[in-house]
């Protein structure tokens, strides 16, 4: 064998060997090498956007839509009760940590502090709502003492951790960010009055089930492919959700803002309107949200960067 810069030629055959590998085609090795560095620099910058994606979004828990698709159905709950259960559910602790509802410093939550947390006036009606989440298994409470009470989160609602193989295979996780979930519930206006009643962030949970990763679109059938999921129209959603006119649904949706900014965006053609909603909100994917979809939600990624 002869050598050549980088590679061995072999005299009798004329093939290239480069690092061990036998490279039957040595006119398109450059090309080769080419693709390869075009790919890993396409990689390296997926994985800063991502990176960068994350560090604005903050920390997200883990639902599951089929979870949240049940919940929706549940007559034991009030509509304003299904949005608490999504709120409160931000604050669930890692899985090896008990699941317990607890602050990000990592305080429990005591029962003693939950009618605050969830900024319920009336202590009836919050020991009511308190009662039926016990009653269905959504939280179980750990003594302390008398005054002491940890309070314990169902994984079939939210959960933090490694996610089942299986609910990944499905499509069946939705990831909320916590940051933008609290902003929400929690947003006063200049005179202290809520921006967003929990009643009127209700439709808003119960349509995570249909975002379709990547695309943020809502569709009917988002664990399938964009080609194939079906995009929703808001008449489509209203009938969806029991609304006798579009308009009423339409009023609703777009009344809610995250400080002010969009949580929904349509998309239209000259025949139908299709709506994505905010990945800073809500996103399905491990990649960071594309580009195209960013685009309609920048103002969010500025104000979150600028926090």
């Amino acid at each position: 064998m002869t050598k050549e810069i980088g590679n061995y030629s072999n005299m009798e055959t004329g093939e290239v060997v480069s690092n061990g590998l036998l490279i039957r085609n040595p006119e398109s090795y450059s090309i080769i090498e080419k693709e390869k560095e075009a790919n890993r620099k396409t990689y390296l910058r997926g994985r800063r956007k991502k990176s960068e994606f994350e560090e604005l979004v903050g920390r997200f828990t883990f639902t599951l839509s089929s979870t949240i698709k049940q919940l929706n159905q549940d007559d034991r709950f009030t509509q304003t009760e299904k949005a608490r259960i999504i709120y409160l559910g931000t604050y669930v602790s890692y899985q090896e940590k008990g699941s317990y509802l607890t602050h990000d410093n990592g305080n429990l939550i005591l029962k003693n502090k939950l009618q605050s947390l969830l900024e319920m006036t009336n202590k009836k009606e919050f020991y009511k709502f308190y009662n039926k989440m016990l009653e269905a298994g959504i939280t179980q409470e750990y003594i302390i003492n008398k005054s002491n009470v940890k309070v314990a989160w169902s994984n079939d609602y939210n959960f933090r951790g490694t996610a089942p193989a299986s609910e990944l295979k499905e499509k069946n996780l939705i990831k909320t960010f916590d940051k933008q979930i609290r902003e929400l519930y929690k947003e006063k206006d200049s005179k202290g009055k809520k921006v967003h009643t929990p009643n009127n962030l209700y439709t808003l949970f119960m349509l995570l089930p249909y975002v379709h990763p990547e695309s943020n679109m809502l569709c009917l059938h988002p664990e399938n492919n964009i080609n194939e999921c079906q995009p929703l129209t808001i008449t489509e959603i209203a009938k969806l959700f029991g609304y006798n006119r579009t308009n009423d649904l339409k009023r609703k949706l777009f009344k809610v803002k995250l400080k002010g900014l969009p949580v929904f965006s349509t998309v239209s053609n000259a025949n139908l309107t299709h709506i994505l909603l905010n990945p800073f909100i809500v996103y399905r994917s491990n990649k960071s949200p594309n580009d195209a979809l960013m685009m309609h939600f920048n103002d969010t990624a500025t104000r979150l960067a600028n926090k």
